[in-house]
């Protein structure tokens, strides 16, 4: 199941949530793991099993961290866990012939983090089996992340407070994201997709720079979008999960942008692998060599195959430039020209990442810097299978452009300071925009559900 998808929205969501809200505290906690276990079982039941001893055996491994502190006994349990955990995404993420089960890669980054806190006292372990397990099965972030550390949530869980405030804002944050994924990353995908599928880019290069934009409005919108409504839903449930996006295509440098995109993810390679390597950085190749195999992993994190690879090392030796000399000049420059050399790598890594292969990304690099080489009109029972640039394409691609700016964030400003002590201005504000979100949401479900069901394009890692 989908946190998306029609069977949630107009069965799941509303029984799950009306029993969540009238049962009392330790009855939360029973709910949300029992219909956690549903939500996964729902479309992926042969790993409703291994998601239950997984989560058996961090809970175990951690309290016996806790029982041998100090001892080799502590040290063993740690580096079972992480073995384990890292083999069991090895052998899935290797392992082709079968279904990838859901949220896996987000559930085991959460186990590693948790074993490592305890093991280095940020964090006791849970004591609490049942709070511990509806940590780390809680439904909304199971598809998609944020990756959220038990610490972050350990004082919530033990006093879980639903207030209507709070309901009715998850609400609007889940709509958002709904809207995002719906209106504008499924319709920028019906030109993107087919393009990718071909043997080989041969389309112009203009057309090559529309699909490259394209790829990365719906991207961002369906990663950002399935987070909002994940962060919505945690808001219902009485939970703050930390922000993952803050607007990452404005970045002016590549540091900048990991500082937007993918927080969660980039702050844990950044505390368990960056900072483990530099406490033991080499002489002279220390840093860039850390640097390195912190994105080379974070690519491979995405998929064991040589384009994400290449993804990560993109990213990996831009920002080991922008700590030279040149790089640090960089930083001085007029702003335009540090978003265009920020963008420009994020582009090309984008290339790799959506490309079948590493031949098809190196001409697709091609067709960007204006190759025409190869092009011929071809009949059009061959050309058929290619998109079609319709209105609605144009609506979401101006739409992705300007919501991907923080223009929301000027208005939401320029709105309080006009309604400041002003209920009356205020609630009318209020109701024009809630007025809003459910036009947008009565759009998202008439597109969902008449177009073939997308599901989220992260969900696959």
């Amino acid at each position: 199941m989908d946190i998306n998808s029609p069977n949630f929205l107009f069965l799941f969501l509303p029984l799950f949530m009306l029993v969540y809200f009238i049962v009392p505290q330790r009855g939360k906690l029973i709910i949300g793991v029992a219909g956690s276990l549903l939500f996964y079982a729902w479309g992926n039941l042969p790993y409703v099993a291994m998601m239950m001893v997984l989560t058996l055996f961090a809970y175990f491994l951690a309290r016996g961290i806790d029982r041998w502190r100090d001892q080799r006994t502590s040290l063993f349990l740690l580096w079972l866990g992480i073995l384990v955990n890292v083999a069991l995404l090895v052998v899935f993420k290797l392992w082709t012939g079968v279904k990838y089960p859901l949220g896996l890669s987000y559930v085991t980054f959460q186990v590693i983090a948790y074993l490592l806190e305890v093991y280095n006292k940020v964090s006791a372990s849970e004591k609490d089996m049942l709070a511990f397990s509806f940590y780390l099965l809680l439904f909304p972030k199971i598809p998609v992340g944020p990756i959220t550390r038990h610490r972050q949530l350990r004082e919530q869980i033990q006093n879980i407070q639903v207030v209507p405030t709070d309901v009715a804002d998850g609400l609007r944050r889940y709509i958002r994201g709904f809207a995002k994924k719906a209106l504008i990353a499924d319709t920028l995908a019906r030109v993107v997709t087919p393009i990718f599928k071909l043997a080989s880019p041969t389309i112009d290069p203009s057309f090559a720079w529309l699909v490259i934009i394209s790829y990365s409005l719906q991207l961002y919108f369906d990663f950002s979008g399935y987070t909002d409504m994940a962060i919505g839903l945690g808001r219902m449930m009485g939970f703050r999960f930390l922000e993952n996006f803050n607007f990452p295509y404005i970045s002016k440098s590549i540091g900048d942008f990991w500082r937007r995109w993918h927080i969660s993810l980039s702050n844990w390679f950044r505390d368990f692998v960056f900072y483990p390597l530099e406490r033991r950085r080499l002489k002279w190749i220390g840093q860039p060599l850390n640097i390195l195999i912190v994105f080379a992993l974070t690519g491979l994190w995405h998929g064991l195959t040589r384009n994400f690879l290449i993804w990560g090392l993109i990213h990996g030796m831009a920002l080991i430039f922008e700590s030279t000399a040149l790089g640090k000049k960089l930083r001085t420059a007029w702003a335009p020209v540090q978003h265009v050399y920020a963008l420009g790598v994020i582009l090309v890594g984008w290339v790799f990442f959506r490309s079948p292969s590493p031949d098809f990304a190196f001409d697709f690099l091609r067709r960007l810097a204006g190759d025409t080489s190869g092009l011929s009109p071809l009949p059009f029972e061959v050309t058929s299978p290619l998109p079609f640039i319709e209105p609605t394409f144009l609506l979401a691609f101006a739409a992705g452009i300007l919501l991907a700016l923080p223009l929301g964030n000027w208005f939401q400003s320029k709105a309080d300071v006009i309604s400041n002590d002003k209920p009356v201005v205020k609630f009318f504000f209020q109701l024009v925009y809630d007025l809003g979100l459910v036009f947008l949401f009565l759009a998202a479900v008439a597109s969902t559900v008449s177009a073939t069901f997308q599901p989220g394009i992260y969900g696959t890692f």
